[in-house]
């Protein structure tokens, strides 16, 4: 009986080991397989422009944006906005419902496919205070970015919409109880 069992787990061993090379061939021919690191320069630039973000400062949007930039969220498959300009105007936009944005210090890392690809993504928390809830809330975040080349040429967010409804909501009753001026 011994030698049965000990039969069994040196052939056990000999799969596992030849599964395992074989996982590893299959991985690096796997066109959606790569390497990844963390805050390597694009992993920086995509951090430093978060926090420029925040302070209301889009200066970077040209160097950092492609022209044909496409930007989605986790809540919708539809492009909410293309362009630099759109971006910039988006942006501001946050800005007119929120002040006192932050990011955490969060991971971000760059992503190398092995099709070619590069994305970056920024896990982290972002805090901010409603302009009209006087609502100071954090909340997880991801941020997706696609490069080509230098470019940032698509961006997805993911975030619980819920805070941003609910501020745009109250803007929203902010500006029809204000009185009418001509």
């Amino acid at each position: 009986m011994k030698k049965l069992i000990v039969c069994l787990l040196v052939s056990a061993s000999f799969l596992s080991c030849k599964e395992a090379t074989d996982a590893k061939k299959t991985a690096s021919q796997d066109p959606l397989s790569g390497t990844f690191t963390e805050r390597d320069e694009k992993g920086k630039k995509m951090f430093e422009n978060l926090v420029r973000f925040t302070k209301e400062d889009f200066s970077y949007a040209n160097d950092y944006l492609s022209p044909n930039f496409q930007f989605k969220t986790a809540a919708d498959t539809a492009v909410v906005f293309k362009g630099i300009d759109q971006a910039v105007a988006y942006w501001k936009q946050v800005h007119v419902l929120f002040k006192d944005l932050s990011f955490s210090e969060g991971r971000v890392h760059t992503f190398y496919l092995n099709n070619g690809e590069v994305r970056s993504a920024y896990f982290g928390q972002i805090t901010a205070t409603g302009k009209f809830t006087n609502i100071t809330a954090t909340r997880p975040m991801q941020i997706w970015v696609k490069w080509e080349g230098d470019k940032v040429v698509s961006q997805m967010d993911m975030i619980d919409s819920k805070l941003i409804l609910e501020e745009a909501a109250a803007a929203a009753a902010a500006a029809k109880a204000a009185p009418a001026t001509k």
